[in-house]
């Protein structure tokens, strides 16, 4: 800073003397020295220096008034004050970034699965040059426990400070089907004026699926069994199927079918065109009456179907056959 003080009177002044209360000015050097005599038109320059501070960065601007104080010949004050500001550029910014920071249920293979616990960390850094209040991060993703951060929401950064957060999530089936954990954090924050400052980030976790059904078809019973416990003509015949959805998904439209002519129509639970989470299942029931046909070949085969698709829209199905031997006696007289 430069101060200049002129005897623009028309008397010697003397103990001329300029100050300046800014904090953190350093000393002023003056020529002539400070106390000293100015005859009219003469001048007295004087020079300090001051670092700028976060305060002024965050004000915008440095303000402040200097006074020069002199005595005229009779012994009486003269004094003048001149105030300057120095315009401080801002530029309020924060950057968000938000990870998969560990998953407490991780297995060999380090892939993301139902139930497994994940903790989420945010990280939000003041990249900008002005302090900012009210520092806040959200997260909108359901089950999402309550962030915990250091410094505590609703803190003050100051510019290259950085607030880090946590928060634990547990892996549903509704992002197993989805294939993926997908959701934007948000941070907000006021700059000195009070306007706001914010930053979103995203973060995509990947679960691995595996679409997968099981059929298994049986002879459930024969409501006409004899003693021997063969299948002969005319017996009734119960066949039972049983669909498992082994897989990790959940599968839509399930469906069951048996082109065994003869086959009485399917019975199901649940119904058919139903859908299975993983771990159901759903078992049908259809009557047969064994025909001469069955017993000249000496046993009844046939294949059964699941059909499903996937949560992408994707078949997935399976077949299993199942032989009921007959108990053919050849004989003639």
């Amino acid at each position: 800073y430069q101060f200049v003080a002129t005897n623009d009177g028309d008397v010697t002044l003397d103990n001329v003397t300029i100050t300046d209360p800014l904090a953190g000015l350093s000393a002023l050097v003056c020529a002539p020295p400070a106390g000293a005599t100015l005859a009219p038109t003469q001048s007295m320059t004087c020079t300090a220096t001051y670092s700028v501070t976060q305060v002024d960065v965050d004000a915008g601007q440095i303000d402040n008034t200097a006074t020069v104080d002199a005595d005229d010949p009779g012994g009486n004050p003269v004094d003048d004050t001149d105030d300057n500001t120095a315009n401080v550029a801002q530029t309020p910014s924060i950057a968000l970034a938000k990870s998969l920071f560990s998953n407490a249920d991780e297995d060999a293979s380090g892939d993301v699965s139902l139930n497994d616990t994940l903790t989420y960390q945010f990280v939000a850094t003041n990249d900008g040059t002005v302090t900012l209040d009210n520092v806040t991060i959200t997260d909108p993703l359901a089950g999402l426990a309550a962030l915990t951060c250091v410094p505590a929401a609703g803190s003050s950064l100051a510019p290259a400070a950085a607030m880090t957060c946590s928060a634990t999530y547990t892996v549903t089936q509704a992002d197993v089907d989805a294939g993926q954990i997908d959701n934007t954090a948000t941070v907000d924050a006021d700059d000195p004026g009070g306007n706001p400052v914010g930053d979103t980030d995203d973060e995509t976790v990947p679960v691995p699926q595996t679409p997968s059904i099981d059929l298994i078809k049986s002879l459930f019973s024969n409501a006409d069994e004899d003693a021997s416990g063969d299948v002969s003509l005319n017996d009734t015949l119960t066949y039972q199927f049983v669909a498992t959805n082994d897989g990790n998904v959940s599968l839509d439209s399930v469906t069951i079918t048996d082109p065994m002519p003869g086959l009485s129509a399917l019975t199901c639970i649940p119904a058919a065109g139903a859908t299975l989470a993983p771990g159901a299942a759903m078992t049908c029931n259809a009557l047969y009456s064994v025909t001469q046909a069955d017993v000249d070949a000496g046993q009844i085969d046939n294949t059964a179907t699941v059909a499903s698709t996937d949560p992408g829209g994707n078949p997935v199905g399976d077949t299993d056959d199942e032989t009921v031997l007959t108990g053919a006696t050849p004989s003639i007289t």
